[in-house]
């Protein structure tokens, strides 16, 4: 589904649905779609960690488990957002493709549906540790992302096409940016561009983006935790904190009354709280 061109102020990001750079921006594009609204145009590029999770190890030099686990625990502190960081190697899937082509379904429905694809997959491999690689997870991805889940399957039956879809997605994007799952890129789309490293907090792309576009584009406040806990499933708490600008305590407090007055209920996932609406 192609993009239309854009006079707006344009974020680039290329994403995995099993990255775990990618759940850690969950709440940057979440914010900044709250924050902007359609003043802004966010675009995602939508790529696949490794096809051979062997060779992906081999390509990095990535000698021992340890050094994986080490890379995973140096990740959870450069993003603050929990994910599991003790895995057993026999619960990472061979391979990871079958996510990236479930998203090239889900984009059938539309981007949104798409993007909340995504986070079901993020959530379900780097929280839950899932298998991704398996059609009835990813079944269930679908049903919990509100797909028609009827054509969800049908479409991601069709793997020829999909993996065109997967292969041509590219095209839509500048060829000159350096797009990597641990940057976001915000750009004018002609000669302004800035480029952001582990930029997990919102603040560093919204400041970003006020430059480009000149501190002329309107502001909101997000507000509504309950209604964002709705829309993007299990939450933790650092990403509340971060998408409603709240230091964690009071994030933390604001969760814990949702959660006295019915509205919510919390679960551990990954060693962390998370909270869902009931």
């Amino acid at each position: 589904m192609p993009h239309e061109h854009s006079n707006k102020v344009i974020v680039l990001h290329a994403t995995a649905p099993t990255c775990w750079w990618s759940w850690g921006y969950e709440s940057v594009l979440n914010k900044l779609r709250l924050v902007y609204g359609n003043q802004i145009d966010i675009r995602l590029l939508t790529l696949c960690v490794y096809e051979d999770f062997n060779d992906w190890m081999e390509k990095y030099e990535i000698k021992s488990w340890k050094e994986f686990l080490d890379w995973a625990k140096e990740a959870f502190d450069l993003m603050k957002i929990p994910f599991e960081t003790n895995q057993k190697r026999d619960q990472i899937p061979k391979t990871a493709m079958p996510a990236s082509i479930a998203v090239m379904a889900a984009m059938l429905q539309g981007h949104e549906k798409a993007e909340r694809m995504s986070r079901e997959t993020l959530r379900r491999c780097n929280v839950e540790m899932q298998d991704i690689s398996q059609d009835k997870v990813l079944f269930e991805a679908a049903k919990s992302a509100g797909l028609d889940v009827a054509k969800f399957k049908k479409d991601f039956a069709d793997k020829k096409a999909r993996h065109h879809d997967y292969e041509h997605q590219q095209e839509e994007f500048p060829h000159h940016l350096p797009l990597n799952f641990y940057n976001i890129v915000v750009t004018d789309g002609a000669n302004r561009v800035v480029l952001l490293d582990h930029a997990f907090n919102p603040k560093i792309v919204e400041e970003a983006i006020d430059y480009i576009a000149g501190g002329k584009l309107k502001k909101n406040k997000p507000s509504d935790i309950l209604g964002y806990l709705k829309e993007h499933g299990p939450t933790p708490l650092m990403e509340v904190s971060r998408v409603f600008d709240l230091k964690t305590e009071e994030a933390k407090k604001k969760l814990e009354a949702l959660e006295k007055y019915g509205k919510i209920e919390s679960t551990t996932l990954a060693g962390a709280p998370f909270w869902k609406q009931k």
